[in-house]
C-alpha cells in the first residue's frame, strides 16, 4: 500500500500515537517525587548524590515531596545530613540544623571552643597564666611546661622532693642511715626498725625494745636509758623537795579581804613528772607537771561567786632555786562578787 492511498484519518491516528509515545518518555525521566521512574534504580536515587539516604534540600520537587528530616542541606557530603553529630569548629552545619551552633563558649571565659583548649574551665584559655603542677595546659600552649625536671632524673619538680639532686626521687631506693629521704617517701624509714616503734636502728639505741627510743620520757629507777640520750635515770637524780623562800613576798587583797594573797614561800613536793607546790590559803596547793627536766607549770582553782585561778609557771635554774611568774585571775559569777579584784601578775624567785 502506498502512502498516497492512506486515508487522512489513519495518518492522524499515527501522529497522535507518536505524540503520546513522546509524552510517555518525558514523564518516565527521574523526578524527586517519591516514585520509581524508568531512569531510577532506586526511588529518587539521583537526588541523593552523596548516598547518605537524604535527598537534595535545594531541589524544589524534593522540598515538596519530603519532610524536613529527610532533606539534605549539603548533598555533596555524606557526613552532613539531619541527625548527624554537629562537629564544632569545622565551618559546616553537620546536622542540617541552623540552631545547633558550630562555635560556642561553654565556660563563658570569652574564648569559644574553637580557640579554647578546655572550654569547660574558665581558668583555662589562651591568655591565662600557666600554673605549675596542676596537670592542666592553663594557657593553651603545649610549649609552656606544667613542671620542669631540673636534675633530669625523670621526675619533675611537682613529684620530686629534691629536683636539684638526681639521687633523690620517687624512683630511687631508700639507703639506710644516711639521713636522706632517697625515695621521696617520708613513710619509708631511713633504716630497719626491728621493734616497730617508728624509729629506725640508725637512731634507736635499742632497736629490740619498743619502750626505748629518742623522745620518750626517762623512767625512774629502771636502769634503762629510755630516751636514748646517753644517760640512765637522769630524771630521778634531783630532789627538789623543800621550802623555797621568795626574794620578794607576794601580797594582794581585794573584796574587803575575802581574797588575800600573802606568799613569802612555797613548799615543793617533787614527784617527777608531777609537781605539787603549796603556800597559804591563797593561792593554796597548786598541782601540775614538768614540761622539761627543769620547766614546770602548776595551778589551783578556787570556785565560788568570785572564781579565783592561780597559775605558777617557772624553771629550776639550779638544784636550789627557781624563777617564774605567778598570775591570779578573777572571774565574777555573781554581780559584785569580785568587787575591786583585778587580775594580777608577779615575777617570783624562790631559793631553798
Amino acid at each position: 500500500m502506498s502512502a498516497r492511498l492512506l486515508r487522512p484519518s489513519f495518518v492522524a491516528a499515527l501522529a497522535l500515537a507518536a505524540a503520546c509515545s513522546s509524552d510517555l518518555s518525558v514523564t518516565e525521566k527521574a523526578n524527586c517525587d517519591g516514585a520509581l521512574q524508568a531512569e531510577e534504580d532506586v526511588v529518587d536515587a539521583p537526588f541523593d548524590a552523596d548516598g547518605d539516604g537524604f535527598f537534595d534540600g535545594n531541589n524544589p520537587d524534593c522540598l515538596l515531596t519530603y519532610a524536613a528530616d529527610r532533606l539534605d542541606c549539603d548533598d555533596r557530603d555524606p557526613e552532613v545530613h539531619p541527625g548527624a553529630e554537629e562537629v564544632p569548629c569545622n565551618g559546616a552545619d553537620d546536622d542540617c540544623d541552623p540552631a545547633t551552633e558550630d562555635i560556642i563558649d561553654l565556660d563563658g571565659d570569652g574564648f569559644d571552643s574553637c580557640e579554647d583548649c578546655l572550654d569547660t574551665d574558665r581558668l583555662v584559655n589562651p591568655v591565662a597564666i600557666e600554673r605549675v603542677c596542676n596537670s592542666l595546659d592553663d594557657d593553651c600552649d603545649p610549649y609552656s611546661p606544667d613542671e620542669v625536671d631540673i636534675d633530669a632524673d625523670g621526675y619533675g619538680n611537682c613529684s620530686d622532693c629534691d629536683d636539684n639532686t638526681a639521687q633523690r626521687s620517687p624512683g630511687n631506693v631508700e639507703l639506710d642511715c644516711n639521713d636522706i629521704d632517697d625515695d621521696c617517701d617520708p613513710a619509708t624509714l631511713d633504716g630497719e626498725d626491728l621493734d616497730l616503734d617508728g624509729v629506725s636502728a640508725c637512731t634507736d639505741c635499742n632497736d629490740t625494745d619498743a619502750n626505748v627510743r629518742p623522745g620518750l620520757s626517762e623512767l625512774c629507777d629502771d636502769g634503762v636509758d629510755n630516751n636514748c640520750n646517753g644517760e640512765i635515770d637522769e630524771a630521778c637524780e634531783l630532789d627538789r623537795t623543800g621550802v623555797y623562800f621568795l626574794d620578794v613576798p607576794t601580797r594582794y587583797s581585794c573584796t574587803f579581804g575575802l581574797v588575800s594573797v600573802n606568799v613569802s614561800s612555797f613548799r615543793v613536793t617533787d614527784a617527777y613528772p608531777t609537781l605539787t607546790v603549796a603556800s597559804g590559803t591563797q593561792p593554796g596547793t597548786m598541782v601540775g607537771n614538768y614540761s622539761t627536766a627543769t620547766a614546770f607549770s602548776v595551778s589551783n582553782f578556787l570556785g565560788g561567786t568570785c572564781d579565783e585561778e592561780y597559775i605558777l609557771v617557772g624553771d629550776f635554774d639550779s638544784d636550789d632555786s627557781f624563777t617564774g611568774t605567778l598570775t591570779a585571775t578573777f572571774t565574777e559569777n555573781f554581780a559584785g562578787a569580785c568587787y575591786d579584784c583585778t587580775d594580777q601578775r608577779w615575777s617570783v624567785t624562790g631559793r631553798r
